[in-house]
């Protein structure tokens, strides 16, 4: 049964696809509640990293990527798999997070004796992840440069890949904008799947995060076919046809 807050924040949410932004009064009028509720929803679906809080009321991240009405039970999805993604991650590792929402959940899924003693190295251009993840004092943080695309909030370009060819991960999580059997992992925007590469191939594993909602779509530009990936963890929606192919390959997937 869905709780009447996961409603509320659901039409929250399919307002600010529509409209971009919401404004507290406006949203405490129409659903009947406190300003206080409504902020608090605002809160927790910024956490979630759907929405950035301004004076009074929300703007959409511009992070996010454009065209994607996410859900809360997508997002729900997403957490799910970050906490899955989080358990892989050892002691003394160094990781490459890609850019996106997606990455991000796993970063912040990341068990906190292991974020403060683990000796753990993370490399990003993904500027929200870079921003929450580098006042932690005992990471040793990457931050990749290049030119900055405001609409993803990441880095990209020949500066970033260049800086890639002399570092060493032991894990890269990669996100996704699409994946089909045919044309492998896609993503919206070019420079985005030139430095995609350039990280896998920096990586000794790389290991997809990503919903079953982008199982099927074509995204502009091919990441990289998916028999290259080594795992795939996503939600229980995937499509068995899709799983029970991409295992025969090679590919474990993890489905949580």
């Amino acid at each position: 049964m869905v709780s009447i807050s996961k409603k509320r924040r659901s039409l929250i949410i399919e307002e600010l696809n529509r409209n971009q932004t919401v404004r507290v009064s406006e949203l405490s009028d129409r659903l009947g509640v406190s300003q206080v509720s409504i902020r608090r929803d605002l809160q927790h679906l910024e956490e979630m990293g759907l929405l950035k809080r301004v004076h009074g009321g929300a703007v959409r991240r511009l992070g996010a990527r454009p065209g994607s009405n996410q859900t809360i039970a997508q997002i729900e999805k997403k957490e799910r798999i970050g906490r899955a993604a989080a358990q892989l991650i050892q002691p003394n590792e160094r990781i490459i997070f890609d850019s996106g929402t997606t990455p991000l959940q796993v970063a912040r899924s990341i068990d906190n004796d292991l974020l403060t003693g683990g000796n753990l190295t993370i490399i990003s251009a993904y500027l929200p992840l870079i921003h929450e993840m580098g006042p932690q004092k005992s990471l040793h943080t990457i931050v990749l440069g290049g030119i900055y695309l405001p609409a993803y909030e990441v880095m990209a370009g020949p500066q970033t890949i260049e800086q890639l060819k002399g570092l060493h991960a032991d894990k890269m999580f990669l996100g996704t904008d699409g994946m089909t059997l045919a044309h492998g992992l896609t993503t919206a925007n070019v420079l985005e799947a030139e430095v995609d590469r350039a990280m896998a191939r920096a990586s000794t594993e790389v290991i997809v995060v990503s919903d079953s909602s982008k199982i099927g779509v074509i995204g502009l530009a091919t990441i990289m076919p998916l028999k290259e990936i080594d795992k795939l963890i996503t939600d229980q929606d995937a499509p068995q046809e899709f799983v029970d192919i991409l295992s025969e390959t090679g590919v474990e997937v993890i489905l949580v």
